[in-house]
């Protein structure tokens, strides 16, 4: 899945780095860092257990370390619609949130980035 989405993606992707990534059978663990071209960073960390279940954190960051999103599944928020998974969007607000994976934040990404003119991140 991650070099489809670098193809997909690569108009928004300056550097990747990957920390980790281990397949065994229908298991996965991936580890890595996307620097983005307006300077923003996503962190992903992804993980398919041998039970079919996945936990998973897509830290988007500005290049100080302060936090746009984070879409993961920790089981922290039991009462949001959709729990366990739910967005941080800043270091403030919590919304419900669906299974996401490294398209579909990628996409939310791209979206949010092409209407909101994000290269002021650069500096």
């Amino acid at each position: 899945m991650l070099p489809k989405a670098l193809r997909e993606f690569s108009a928004i992707i300056e550097e990747v780095r990957v920390d980790r990534f281990v397949h065994v059978a229908n298991t996965y663990e991936l580890r890595a860092s996307l620097k983005l071209r307006n300077g923003s960073i996503l962190n992903i960390k992804d993980y398919l257990f041998a039970d079919g279940t996945r936990k998973y954190a897509y830290h988007w960051q500005f290049p100080d370390g302060s936090l746009i999103r984070r879409w993961d599944n920790a089981p922290h928020w039991p009462g949001l619609v959709g729990a366990p998974h739910h967005c941080h969007i800043g270091s403030e607000v919590i919304e419900p949130s669906t299974p996401k994976d490294i398209l579909s934040v990628l996409t939310e990404i791209e979206s949010n980035m092409a209407s909101n003119d994000k290269d002021h991140l650069r500096a």
